[in-house]
Formats: structure tokens, C-alpha cells, sequence
């Protein structure tokens, strides 16, 4: 729970205007976005000028905007990350924003390695960079989330649908200025409509934590009062003081450096993630366990990620996860490598145990991906127990293609481009949805459903 961040927010942004405002000569009383500006400045999330002008309309690079960002929602970066990016310069301002965002993967640079800091920021990577670094829950694309996006200029296949839906459906979009048949959303963000974006996207966190806090108390206040005994009823509602007191903390993600092979038992604070940092001296095919002990509610979900030097993961692994478990099978080259693991309730604990697994079917990972040619229809098989098949393919010169795997049970279809992959921004492909794919190297994951135990069959075709 995150009680003490919107109340500390609610607060700055709640300040008396005339008081702490700006008045700015080039936002007059009937700018459209006059009033986010000033709230904004109040609480000094933005600035003015030094000649005492806001400048409306000048567009936000990428690294102003996570900023702004950052100090909206309270969070300091890490000062230890740094050196992501080959061209983050090292010692400058924003070099700690920019590593935060992308260890945290709230940002991800290009597939050359660079962030291009000083680039505009479009509005939908503004957006996308609101909604994750404010915490907002941003739920995958479905036929009917989909629909809320009117916009002729949105393919419903781009990076940006689900954030730009997510959006739309919470009340963040759209803003005044903003409206019409097309949203552009690779035009350049603008100061106003940046200013715009982030208070939208504050006011709507700030609805969501409440209405989390107070869903929170009224289960301790019906369990208190739920106890026979007055002792007991007091004593619950002590206890109920003291957790929503508890919440007035918003627990870190911590990492653990730890030797391979390895297992632990812990309890997670809130709902902060657990991560294990190892390295792995030689090709080894590693299984891991996760489980949350008995009786407790909720998931757990794992992921494993291969840490590279840019600070940005092009190998990463998503667990499987069943009955309070998550399961990962996967053969790894040499080098260093990331496990996380996070709950869906808070505080529960849960035990870990990542070893040397005992046997693989030979395609259990990036290094194992078998190769699929275009035109080509094959038919294979997820054995039980088999968490995840992977391909690869190579394309020559720019082409557009589709992926398409189809099975009796939907299975989980990744597609990961390589690291040589020129994609602009936050973009990439997607099974079955027709994208024109750049020159590289692609691999392609294909994911068992529930359950484990059981034999699936499905077809993949590149097309």
C-alpha cells in the first residue's frame, strides 16, 4: 500500500496557489492547461524559466520528462546505477534518472545501445512513461479494451495500444487539444500537455490508493469488530492502527547477490519484489522453484533476465505460474543473470530453490532456439513439464510478416528482437499481428498454458 506517498502528494498538490503558484506571462487565466502547470510548479514538480516564462510549447526531450516524473511520484533514483546507456553522459543530471528508469525497465533505450536523451519524447512514450513510473495498473489489450481507442492514426498491433487504452479507459486521455479523428502519437509531448499528462495521471493514482486504503480498513474494521470478546475487539483494532501505520511506508525492491546454485526462504515486504543477482561461469541449464508457503493468498510470479552492460535486458524469461507456484526450465550461457520474484498480496513468504536442472528436451531457452523459415507450417508438441519452446528466425531486408501459432488452448507467444534489431523507441512485433520487421535476428518463445501436466500441440508459421 502506498498511503503516506498519496496523502504526501495529495498534500503538495492541495498547497494554497497564491501562495506557492507560479504566474507565468505566456500562461495566461485561459490557457488550457494553465491550472496543471501551476498545481505542478506549486509542488515542484516542474519549473519555469529563468526569464521567468513556462514556454508551453516547446516539446519535452526524454530525459526532462523523467524528471518530472520521478519527483511526481517521490521516488529518488538509485545513485549507484549508472553507466546504461553509451550515451548517458556519465556524472550529468539526469544519468541517475535515465539508469532508475531503466534497471526498474520503465524505459528501455535502442537496440544500438544509446537512450538518445536529448530526443523529443513522443506522446505515446510520454505516456507509457506516466502510467508506469506513477504506478498505474496498465492491463493487457483485449477486443473490448481495444475498442476505446478511436483514433485512425492507432493500430491496434503498435508498442503503445495497451498504454494509450489503459489511458483512455482510466480517464488519463484525453486531454483538451488532444481531440479529434487522430491522436499523433509520435509527435513530439509538449510542456503544457506534458504538465497535462502527469497531473491526470497523479489525480487518477490518487483515486486508486484510496480507494485501496479504504477497502483495506473496512476489511480490519469488519474483522475487528468480527471478535466476541471487547479484549479481543480492542486488541484487533490496535493491530488495525498499527498495519494501516505500516502502510505509511512504501517498502523498496531489494536485491540479493547469491552463488549458484542457491535457496532461500523469505517474506516479502508489501508487495516490493525480491531479486537474486548470479553469475554462471559456464553453459548450464537452470530450473527454478518458487513457491509461497501454505495457507497464504494470492501468486507469485519469477522472471529471469540475462544482465548486459547497457543496463538493458534483450534475454529475459517469464516464469510459469500454477497453483501459487512459478517454474522456469531454461538453458543459460555463461554470464550474469537477474531472478525476480514478486507477490500479488503483500507480506506473504514463500521459499526458493534454483538449481542445476536434470534433464531438457534441447530447445529450453535463447541458446537452444531452433529455426523457423518463412512459409514454412510445423506441427510441435509442449510436453508436460515443458515450460516454453523457442525459435528463431533471421530476416534479410525489411519485409512485412506475420507469426502465427494457433492451438487448441491458447498458448503464450513472445517475440524478442535481437540486439542488433534497429527499433525505434518502444516499438516491436507481435505474434499473429502484421508487422514489417527490420533487418536481424528475432527469437520467438512459445509459452505452456494450465496445466503442466499436460501434452499441448500447436502449429507456428512465419508468414
Amino acid at each position: 500500500m502506498k498511503t503516506a506517498w498519496y496523502l504526501g502528494i495529495l498534500s503538495a498538490l492541495t498547497l494554497n496557489m497564491t501562495a506557492y503558484a507560479a504566474v507565468f506571462p505566456d500562461v495566461p487565466d485561459n490557457h488550457l492547461y494553465r491550472e496543471a502547470i501551476e498545481k505542478l510548479v506549486g509542488s515542484q514538480v516542474i519549473n519555469g524559466n529563468p526569464d521567468g516564462t513556462f514556454k508551453p510549447e516547446e516539446a519535452v526531450n526524454r530525459a526532462a520528462m523523467l524528471k518530472m516524473l520521478y519527483k511526481a511520484a517521490g521516488r529518488s533514483p538509485d545513485p549507484s546505477r549508472v553507466s546504461c546507456f553509451k550515451d548517458v553522459e556519465k556524472g550529468s543530471w539526469y544519468e541517475p534518472f535515465v539508469c532508475d528508469a531503466a534497471f526498474h525497465r520503465d524505459v528501455q533505450g535502442y537496440s544500438d545501445g544509446t537512450f538518445r536523451p536529448a530526443n523529443p519524447v513522443t506522446r505515446a512514450e510520454g505516456m507509457k512513461m506516466a502510467l508506469l513510473i506513477l504506478g498505474v495498473n496498465v492491463p493487457e489489450i483485449t477486443s473490448l479494451n481495444r475498442e476505446l481507442v478511436k483514433f485512425v492514426d492507432i493500430s491496434t498491433s503498435a508498442w503503445y495500444t495497451k498504454y494509450l487504452s489503459a489511458a483512455f479507459n482510466k480517464g488519463v486521455l484525453p486531454i483538451e487539444g488532444q481531440s479529434g479523428a487522430r491522436f499523433y502519437p509520435d509527435w513530439p509531448l509538449l510542456r503544457g500537455e506534458a504538465a497535462m499528462y502527469i497531473q491526470n495521471t497523479l489525480d487518477l493514482k490518487l483515486e486508486e490508493d484510496r480507494a485501496e486504503v479504504q477497502m483495506e480498513l473496512e476489511a480490519e474494521a469488519e474483522a475487528s469488530t468480527s471478535s466476541a470478546a471487547e479484549e479481543g475487539a480492542s486488541q484487533s483494532a490496535a493491530g488495525g492502527t498499527a498495519a494501516a501505520s505500516s502502510k505509511a511506508s512504501i517498502a523498496p525492491d531489494r536485491t540479493i547477490e547469491i552463488a549458484f546454485p542457491f535457496t532461500d526462504a523469505q517474506t516479502f515486504q508489501d508487495k516490493a519484489s525480491v531479486s537474486y543477482e548470479f553469475a554462471l561461469t559456464a553453459k548450464t541449464l537452470v530450473s527454478v522453484s518458487v513457491a509461497l508457503k501454505g495457507g497464504q493468498a494470492g501468486s507469485v510470479s519469477c522472471r529471469l533476465y540475462k544482465i548486459e552492460a547497457s543496463g538493458f535486458s534483450n534475454e529475459y524469461y517469464l516464469g510459469y505460474q500454477e497453483d501459487q507456484r512459478c517454474y522456469l526450465l531454461v538453458n543459460l550461457s555463461a554470464g550474469a543473470y537477474q531472478l525476480q520474484v514478486q507477490p500479488t498480496t503483500p507480506n506473504t513468504s514463500y521459499t526458493i530453490d534454483a538449481s542445476a536442472g536434470k534433464s531438457g528436451d534441447g530447445n529450453d531457452g535463447f541458446a537452444e532456439a531452433r529455426g523457423i523459415e518463412r512459409g514454412n507450417l510445423r506441427t510441435e508438441v509442449l510436453s508436460p513439464n515443458d515450460y516454453e519452446d523457442w525459435y528463431k528466425f533471421t530476416v534479410n531486408r525489411e519485409t512485412e510478416m506475420t507469426l502465427t501459432v494457433t492451438a487448441k488452448k491458447d498458448v503464450r507467444c513472445l517475440i524478442y528482437p535481437g540486439s542488433a534489431v534497429d527499433l525505434f523507441g518502444f516499438s516491436g512485433p507481435q505474434c499473429g499481428e502484421t508487422y514489417l520487421f527490420p533487418v536481424g535476428t528475432y527469437i520467438v518463445g512459445i509459452g505452456h498454458v494450465k496445466p503442466r501436466s499436460e501434452k499441448q500441440t500447436y502449429t507456428i508459421q512465419l508468414k
